[in-house]
């Protein structure tokens, strides 16, 4: 008779009883979610309310309402508040159960207790904005949880399941498009990488790309819906311009973030210097070719918010405003930006390219075409990076015999 291993069973339901009890102090500290309005509730309300009045929503209100991002996170708040009444504690609430499910998603689904599991959900804490669109109504954690879970089902080869959760995220956010294109880029280089260019054949034949590709272009009907990518409308109201010429200084400050918030307490925490150290002799080329990049970029595209009638917030999100606060300014900043970048790019862009690597460079690229630079919108790439250190087989840097 076979036993399982206390440890199988026991990390995992320590840390989940931790975060159980963290969040029943936080609701606590919040008190009970009774507090007024915060920004984007305050819209994102009104929105729910309208969806309530309509369980199943009609073309033209899907055509019409005041938001720019994919409607599921309103669509359910309309059934919340039909359910329970038109209070923002209900909503609050909705997100912040969510907000513990991501975690006992890291905390229960990984195929093995590891010991950096700590790591990862102390990760994903020192990200402000977790904790933020944990405790308020915003939109950002049901795509997250639905993005999460479509990982959760690519490990496991369950494929359909997996492109109806990207489906499900793509639903709440446009640019969760980013994560299952990132498997069908990875994909394609795993394939390869094992059959040199004549990997096309065997591609089409071997790998669950079509789940990938379709959760992708799910997105496509709500353009035509729209003509463009989001309510034509609220497009206008926010002066949000689709022509706009790409942003390389949102790339930039989006780096930046990712490396704050993800490369550096990776490496404090793991104390994982090495790889850092070794790069430019392991890889030249590349790294001489990275700094060029980065240095362009930095004086020539700088990271720089956008300004206009609707939106006149100074900074580019939490991480710039620390530094302006601390007297960083001008080149200075910037080049910090770069160094920033350069220790991410090294953290990621590497000969083997892992799945990871996609995940990041899929959504460094898309943000370049953001309306704003909010550190937020790098929350859902660094959640999924986090996620992945639990798989040794997809994060190159660790040892395939390490716990």
């Amino acid at each position: 008779m076979t036993q399982t291993s206390p440890s199988r069973t026991t990390r995992p339901l320590i840390a989940s009883l931790v975060f159980l009890v963290i969040y029943a102090l936080i609701f606590v500290y919040k008190r009970f979610f009774s507090e007024a309005l915060y920004q984007d509730e305050i819209h994102f309300l009104q929105t729910a309310i309208q969806f309530s009045k309509e369980p199943i929503p009609s073309l033209k209100l899907l055509e019409t309402y005041g938001e720019l991002n994919t409607p599921l996170p309103f669509i359910l708040g309309g059934w919340i508040i039909r359910l329970f009444g038109e209070d923002i504690f209900y909503l609050r609430m909705l997100n912040f159960v969510l907000s513990y499910g991501i975690l006992l998603l890291f905390i229960w689904t990984p195929p093995r207790p590891t010991a950096r599991l700590w790591v990862s959900l102390i990760g994903i804490f020192l990200f402000p904005s977790y904790y933020l669109c944990s405790i308020y109504y915003y939109t950002d954690i049901i795509a997250m949880i639905c993005v999460l879970l479509g990982f959760v089902y690519y490990l496991r080869n369950s494929h359909v399941v997996a492109s109806l959760f990207f489906i499900a995220a793509v639903c709440s956010r446009q640019y969760m498009i980013a994560f299952p294109a990132a498997i069908l880029m990875h994909l394609a280089w795993q394939s390869y990488q094992r059959n040199g260019w004549g990997f096309i054949a065997v591609f089409f034949k071997q790998t669950p790309w079509l789940a990938y590709l379709l959760a992708v272009l799910s997105l496509v009907p709500w353009i035509l819906l729209w003509k463009g990518a989001a309510p034509a409308a609220e497009m206008a109201r926010q002066y949000y311009e689709t022509g706009k010429i790409y942003n390389l200084g949102f790339v930039l400050y989006a780096s930046s973030c990712i490396s704050v918030y993800f490369v550096i307490p990776e490496a404090l925490m793991t104390r994982r210097w090495g790889h850092y150290l070794a790069y430019p002799r392991k890889n030249p080329l590349l790294f001489s070719g990275l700094v060029i990049v980065v240095l362009v970029i930095a004086v020539f595209f700088p990271a720089q918010q956008t300004n206009n009638k609707y939106f006149d917030w100074p900074y580019l999100g939490y991480v710039d405003q620390g530094l302006t606060l601390i007297g960083l300014s001008g080149l200075v900043k910037q080049l910090l930006y770069a160094a920033l970048m350069l220790l991410l790019l090294m953290r990621f862009i590497t000969p083997e390219l892992s799945l990871g690597s996609w995940v990041l460079l899929i959504n460094l690229l898309m943000l370049g075409k953001a309306q704003l630079s909010w550190d937020k919108y790098s929350l859902p790439t660094v959640l999924i990076l986090w996620y992945l250190t639990l798989f040794n087989a997809y994060w190159p840097l660790q040892k395939k015999t390490e716990d």
